[in-house]
């Protein structure tokens, strides 16, 4: 079996909210995906929450409340099978407007990207209620305050498409354009035995596998295959890749051939603990050679959509693939 036709379990949905801040947001790109993550999470949790002092593990309502299903996902004692996740991936990735500016403009139309993946789109109404509250509340330290113009799905070839709220109503539509693998695959794919890799915000990809002074494709393919996994198999269709060996070795059968990275060093403050943790990663381009990339470039792709290594729900490990 080829390993890559299992990633079709993994199905995501695509949105962009249309926004409009009302004083520019001077806040520096690498920081700012942090900034969206944890306010937006702060927002949805006063939005459905009972008792904030609780833990969610606590809660006599937890299995029927959408924030620990969003942001506290866990695996039930009885679930043998995925006990392995000990902190599995929430199911949702915001994109910055603007990774490259150090400033967003106000009163332009800015588009925040967001992907939601599987099951967890059933609670899409809340995602865009609580974006929605928080540009009345304002982001950032100076509490700037944004209007959602409108929210639409993005169809499976990344174009827009159908209308899922419109500022002047109240009503959310329950859009669902679902997407996998096969819809991101590019004609040049099939025949690429070159790839370079944009890691356009910080990609932390832990593990031993690399090459000195860059991250091997080896062990880029393995991140993305972990990653991906672990959200199938909690929001999708199961686990993928039922011979992680072989796509492992494919990958490391590779070159690198080009290196322009360093590693970004980035804090961020936890909201509900106070504690700080590092979200840094490599930034910059490389350049792999292989004769398997046909076969890696759809790991690549999904990749691309849904972030790779750790903190990518936080917009880290974006990345943007071109093959040769």
């Amino acid at each position: 079996m080829n390993p890559t036709s299992q990633l079709e379990r993994l199905t995501f949905f695509r949105y962009q909210f249309e926004l409009e801040l009302e004083r520019p947001l001077e806040v520096p790109a690498a920081k700012r995906s942090v900034l969206w993550r944890g306010a937006f999470g702060s927002v949805f949790r006063s939005l459905v929450c009972h008792d904030v002092s609780l833990a969610c593990a606590s809660c006599p309502l937890l299995a029927a409340c959408p924030y620990p299903r969003v942001f506290a996902p866990h695996a039930a004692a009885e679930e043998a099978g995925i006990k392995r996740f000990r902190d599995p991936p929430r199911p949702f990735v915001l994109v910055d407007p603007g990774p490259h500016e150090d400033t967003l403009p106000a009163r332009e139309s800015l588009i925040l990207g967001l992907v939601v993946v599987g099951s967890a789109v059933a609670d899409l109404p809340y995602f865009v209620v609580s974006l929605r509250r928080l540009g009345e509340a304002g982001i950032g330290r100076r509490q700037n305050r944004f209007s959602v113009k409108s929210v639409r799905a993005v169809d499976r070839i990344g174009h827009d498409g159908e209308a899922v709220f419109q500022r002047g109503t109240e009503l959310v539509k329950p859009v669902r354009i679902p997407t996998t693998a096969s819809n991101l695959s590019q004609e040049a794919d099939k025949t690429a035995t070159r790839a370079t890799v944009q890691f356009v915000t910080p990609t932390d990809l832990r593990g031993e596998e690399q090459t000195p002074g860059a991250p091997g494709l080896g062990l880029l393919i393995r991140r993305a295959r972990d990653r991906m996994s672990a959200l199938s198999t909690f929001f999708g269709g199961g686990p993928l890749d039922p011979e992680p060996r072989q796509t492992a070795a494919l990958a490391d059968d590779s070159k690198l051939v080009y290196s322009a990275v360093g590693r970004s060093r980035i804090e961020r403050r936890s909201q509900r603990t106070g504690e700080r943790h590092s979200i840094g990663g490599w930034t910059g381009s490389v350049t792999y050679e292989s004769a398997n990339l046909p076969v890696l470039m759809p790991w690549l792709r999904l990749a691309e959509v849904l972030g790779v290594g750790k903190h990518a729900t936080f917009g880290n490990g974006r990345i943007v693939v071109t093959p040769e």
